[in-house]
C-alpha cells in the first residue's frame, strides 16, 4: 500500500530519495527502439527503507564532485542529502547501504570528498556489495570499463576502511529480510534485492529495466547492458516473477512514483503504477 510518497510492505516503510533525471534519445538508449523518435527520461534515485528501528538505503545514485568522462555524470552536485533529510534521516543514522551493482549512477553517494580524500558518506553504515561485481572491477577486463572511476572513488575507499560486507555470487539472505539474488546480463555481478515482510514482498531489481517501454517490449535492451541476450532473458524472468507474486516493483529509473505492480495477459505484460 502507499500513503503519499510512502510505501508500506509488511512492517517496512519505503520512500524514494530523488537525485536527478537524465534525458536520452530513445534510439540511442534502446538500439531496438520501434516507436516514434523521442527523448526518454530516466530518474536517478535511492530507496530508503525503515524497518524495525533500522534504516537502509538501496543504491546511492551519482554523487557529488565525482570526475566522470560523461557530461551526464561529471562533477554533479544535486541536493541528495537535503532530500534525504526531508525524510527525517541524517547520513549518520543510516545503518546499511545495499548496492545492486557497481555502476556510476548506483554507488556515487557512497563517499564524499573530505580533506582531499573520499570518505564514507554514511559513516556508521555497513555497505553491502555483490562480491562478483567487486571482483570484476579488480580484473583487467573490469579496469577497462567505464565503471572503473566510480569503483576507485566510491567503493575502494570503503573496502580499505573496512566498511564493506560482500554478498556471494549465488546470492543469499541479508539481515533476515533482504534476499540478494543474481540477475545477470546488465553487467557482471548484477544482483536484485527482494524484501519480504509479513507475507508481503518488494523487489528492487537494479537495472534489469530502465524504462516503462521495456515492460511491453521486454526484448528491447538498453545500450548499458553488457550481455544483451542474457539481459533480455533476465528481464522476462523478473517480469514473470513480479506478475506471479504480486510483489511491488521498485524501479531504479522509472519516472513518477517509480513504483508499481505488473500483470500478464494474452498480449503481454502490463504496468500498474502505484501513486504515480
Amino acid at each position: 500500500m502507499s500513503e503519499g510518497n510512502i510505501f508500506k510492505v509488511g512492517n517496512a516503510v519505503i520512500s524514494k530519495v530523488y537525485e536527478t533525471s537524465l534525458g536520452f534519445e530513445a534510439t540511442t538508449l534502446f538500439p531496438k527502439w520501434q516507436h516514434a523518435p523521442q527523448k526518454v527520461y530516466l530518474s536517478v534515485h535511492s530507496w530508503l527503507v525503515k524497518d524495525e528501528g533500522k534504516i537502509y538505503l538501496i543504491d546511492t545514485g551519482i554523487g557529488k564532485d565525482k570526475p566522470r568522462a560523461s557530461a551526464l555524470f561529471n562533477q554533479q552536485n544535486h541536493p541528495f542529502l537535503e532530500e534525504l533529510a526531508k525524510h527525517g534521516v541524517t547520513p549518520e543514522q543510516v545503518d546499511y547501504v545495499l548496492i545492486t551493482h557497481i555502476h556510476t549512477d548506483h554507488v556515487g553517494w557512497n563517499t564524499v570528498l573530505k580533506d582531499g580524500e573520499w570518505k564514507a558518506t554514511f559513516p556508521n553504515a555497513r555497505y553491502i556489495i555483490p562480491e562478483e561485481s567487486y571482483q570484476f572491477q579488480l580484473s583487467e577486463k573490469g579496469k577497462a570499463t567505464s565503471a572503473q572511476p566510480c569503483f576507485k572513488d566510491s567503493v575502494l575507499p570503503l573496502v580499505e576502511a573496512g566498511l564493506v560486507d560482500f554478498i556471494p555470487a549465488a546470492g543469499g539472505l541479508f539481515d533476515g529480510k533482504f534476499e540478494y539474488f543474481p540477475t545477470p546480463g546488465h553487467c557482471t555481478g548484477h544482483m536484485s534485492i527482494r524484501l519480504n515482510s509479513e507475507q508481503q514482498s518488494a523487489l528492487f531489481a537494479g537495472d534489469v529495466m530502465h524504462a516503462l517501454e521495456q515492460i511491453t517490449d521486454p526484448q528491447m535492451g538498453s545500450m548499458f547492458c553488457e550481455d544483451k541476450p542474457q539481459a533480455d532473458l533476465t528481464r522476462i524472468e523478473i517480469l514473470n516473477q513480479v506478475a506471479e507474486s504480486n510483489a511491488l516493483y521498485f524501479s531504479s529509473h522509472f519516472g513518477g512514483s517509480s513504483v508499481g505492480r505488473i500483470s500478464k495477459n494474452d498480449e503481454g505484460y502490463v504496468w500498474h503504477p502505484v501513486n504515480n
